[in-house]
């Protein structure tokens, strides 16, 4: 065992060391697994080119043999011969000249026989005379299939559907007899004659042997083992090195255009697959390798790595437990010495190294700890100390002297005061901490404020700051100064304090300043004068926020005499400037009145907040005198006042005001336009009524225009008209023909006048012009109207 005497628990140095030369031991292994996976993936790759290479290869030699195809199908089909065959007449007339050209056409193909020798046949399929044209002789079809294809694999019918297709041009499967009577899987290539007839004229099938083509691939291993097939564009094997179907679940559908590799499945064998297709004929050339030979040529590398990750493992193992135990014997002896000796036992949690550590250090950690309490204690006792002076609680039993020589306080001088510290709403400070607790964060804030404080006493005076019942205090002892400096002394620190920290840290003060009194005994008074001025915050809404408040300023205020100004003349000159929506005038005289009252040192609160609410009330008057002031926004949004109302200084509460008159003087703006339109309105209409009513007094008037009607009202006759199309949306003209109109229909309903009567009496002069008018109106002529009426 490495350590007798004692257990190894699971953070002790023995698995720290064996995880360390563990790692130094996977590292080779690590190598030799990387070396054997990247020499599988470069063996691989380069499996897959040389397979790649084959395919084309293959490709190569089938586009070679493609080429020769269609050249012999190019001279097949413009061949002299075939074309007059095909599209000559001379038949009709000498039909016996047609064998004898079938037989120069059988000469001709014997020397393409010879010409193309890398064609094992072809030959021409006359669809109309079913005849079957071969290099050298004429053969009927029937008789042509039973010497040339003759095979159950490949009936009759199957052949028959192919020469005797219409528009075809490509590469299908079939089969032919050789001259010594073996059957031989060929890739034919059909090309029929373009024709608008019902019935093909012709058909070139030229065929190639399997054999010629798989001969180029014959010794090659993976080919061999494997499977090449060549397809063409409708996934027929043309094609193959083997005997098997290709079959019905194969994924013809990943054989695109581009180089493509797959993976499949065929019987529990998993095949590589890998195509390419060519561009000049459309084939596609697949090759089907079991991945066992791949697999099978890296065998030998995968036992030499599995052979030197075994070693390496044994070997490994047996070195690290020799260094593992020679290692550790000398620190379980330091354990063992140390743990006697050090407050401390050695158990879960940690290890030898940590458990020496920290019983060298417990003494001098012990030592530190108590320092630091002795000066947090003596911190504390003074600020108490502080504390109990300012609030008069002295301990008789315990001279000042001895208490302040203690607590290293100097004093220069009997004379006293105090500064109360107030801390304003200071979100930016606080979102610098943003994760640290509230208390964490008081705490940052009550030190900042408390060194920055002293510094600036200490300048010219000396200065204690202690927290007294939750509020920061700050003792000042003077220098040997007169009277005014003392003051001037005190205002100087509240002043750089604010200042400095509201620059700095974003911290806002208000600060409470005492009288300078006399003795330790004078402290107390101090204290209490500053917190009577703090107590008075509400003098702040006159003063404003971040102010600093002296008890004797604040004294000397309360003992003037206040006055209050808004007399019934000013009210009412504002009121007037409100309802006619003059916010720059209003705006002076909001401001001159709020001048008068506000801007004087005695004023006091109570005044300020009646003289707010006065102007609220001015305001709310000058809206229910316009109207509809239930439906104003200040009647509806009550809020507003509670706002004003809750201001906290006087500037505030005039920017409220300001923002309020200017919603109220946009309000009155926008009702007095209202009423003028409104009332512009209700005269125009009384004008259209009047004109409309003088129409139909005098429609039948002939006179009656435009002219005459504004005459009679006194008004230019553009004017007028303008005006009433304003109003109506239809001009005076119009609306005087439609009025004549109207009338003329209503008379000849009653049927007991005729059309030019009717004519004059609705005002026409012309009863051409009234038929014109009429028609224009009602679509119709009076005449048309009339025998509407009486059908």
């Amino acid at each position: 065992m490495i350590l007798r005497s004692r257990p190894i628990y699971n953070r002790s140095i023995v698995l720290t060391w064996l995880f360390s030369y563990m790692t130094i031991l996977l590292l080779p292994v690590m190598i030799s697994v990387i070396v054997y996976i990247q020499s599988s993936q470069t063996l691989e790759s380069e499996i897959n080119q040389a397979n790649s290479s084959l395919l084309k290869q293959v490709r190569e030699i089938m586009d070679n043999y493609s080429q020769a195809v269609e050249r012999l199908n190019f001279e097949l089909t413009w061949n002299v011969q075939v074309q007059e065959l095909l599209n000559s007449n001379k038949y009709t007339s000498s039909p016996n000249e047609y064998i004898y050209d079938l037989y120069r056409l059988c000469q001709d193909f014997k020397l393409y026989k010879s010409t193309y020798s890398t064609v094992d046949l072809f030959y021409m399929n006359m669809t109309a005379s079913d005849t079957i044209v071969l290099p050298g002789t004429i053969r009927s079809s029937d008789f042509a299939y039973k010497t040339l294809h003759a095979d159950p694999s490949f009936p009759f019918s199957t052949w028959s559907s192919i020469v005797n297709r219409k528009n075809f041009k490509g590469f299908l499967p079939m089969v032919r007899i050789d001259d010594e009577g073996k059957v031989r899987k060929t890739a034919a290539y059909i090309s029929t004659f373009p024709t608008d007839k019902p019935e093909a004229l012709a058909t070139n099938v030229i065929m190639i042997d399997q054999s010629r083509i798989l001969g180029a691939i014959q010794n090659v291993e993976l080919f061999n083992k494997g499977h090449v097939l060549i397809l063409n564009r409708d996934n027929e094997v043309l094609i193959s090195n083997s005997s098997e179907a290709v079959p019905s679940n194969f994924p013809f559908e990943k054989l695109t255009s581009d180089a493509n590799f797959f993976f499949y499945m065929k019987d529990g064998t998993k095949y590589e697959v890998q195509s390419i297709q060519s561009e000049q004929t459309g084939l596609k050339y697949v090759s089907m390798i079991p991945s066992s030979l791949y697999w099978k040529k890296a065998e030998h590398i995968r036992n030499l790595t599995y052979l030197s990750i075994l070693i390496s493992l044994l070997g490994g193992g047996m070195l690290t437990y020799f260094f593992l135990r020679k290692n550790y014997n000398p620190v379980r002896r330091l354990v063992q010495t140390f743990s006697g000796k050090a407050n401390l036992s050695y158990g879960k949690g940690k290890n030898e190294f940590q458990f020496i550590e920290q019983a060298i250090g417990t003494t001098l950690n012990e030592m530190d700890k108590i320092m630091d309490r002795m000066r947090s204690q003596q911190q504390i006792l003074r600020l108490n100390f502080i504390s109990r002076l300012m609030k008069g609680r002295i301990d008789s039993q315990i001279p000042v002297d001895e208490s302040l020589t203690t607590f290293n306080m100097k004093l220069t001088s009997d004379d006293f005061a105090v500064i109360m510290l107030y801390v304003e709403a200071s979100a930016p400070f606080h979102e610098r901490y943003a994760g640290m607790e509230p208390n964490d964060k008081q705490r940052i804030l009550q030190f900042i404020v408390s060194n920055v404080v002293e510094e600036l006493a200490a300048q010219h005076n000396r200065g204690y700051v202690t927290e007294v019942d939750q509020t920061l205090a700050c003792l000042i002892n003077f220098r040997q100064t007169d009277a005014a400096e003392r003051k001037e002394d005190l205002r100087r620190i509240a002043k750089e304090a604010q200042a400095f920290l509201a620059a700095h840290y974003h911290i806002h003060l208000t600060l409470s300043i005492s009288s300078v009194h006399s003795g330790i005994y004078g402290i107390p008074k101090a204290y209490m004068e500053a917190m009577d001025a703090m107590d008075a915050m509400e003098y702040k809404l006159v003063m404003g926020s971040k102010e600093i408040l002296s008890y004797e300023e604040l004294h000397k205020h309360e003992a003037q005499e206040a006055e209050y100004y808004y007399p019934l003349q000013e009210e009412q000159q504002l009121i007037n400037y409100v309802k006619i929506g003059d916010f720059q005038r209003s705006k002076e005289k909001l401001d001159e009145i709020i001048g008068r009252n506000l801007n004087r040192p005695a004023v006091s609160v109570a005044i300020a907040k009646c003289l707010m609410l006065d102007l609220v009330s001015t305001l709310m008057k000058t809206i229910s005198e316009i109207g509809d002031g239930q439906e104003s926004f200040l009647f509806q949004n009550p809020k507003r006042i509670e706002q004003l109302v809750s201001c906290r200084t006087i500037h505030e509460m005039q920017e409220q005001m300001t923002a309020l008159l200017r919603k109220v003087c946009e309000y009155t703006s926008g009702k007095r336009l209202q009423n003028i339109q409104e009332s512009r309105q209700q005269t125009l209409q009384d004008l259209v009524d009047r004109v409309t009513e003088f129409i139909h007094e005098k429609y039948n008037d002939s006179n009656l225009n435009i002219s005459m009607i504004g005459n009679h009202f006194e008004m230019k006759p553009t004017y007028l008209s303008k005006l009433f199309k304003d109003c109506t949306g239809e001009g005076l003209l119009d609306s005087i023909n439609k009025i004549r109109i109207e009338k003329a229909k209503q008379s000849i309903r009653e049927r007991n006048k005729s059309i030019t009567e009717i004519s004059g009496c609705v005002g026409f002069n012309d009863v051409n012009a009234f038929i014109r008018t009429f028609k224009k109106y009602e679509g119709i002529t009076p005449g048309k109207y009339k025998e509407m009426l009486e059908e």
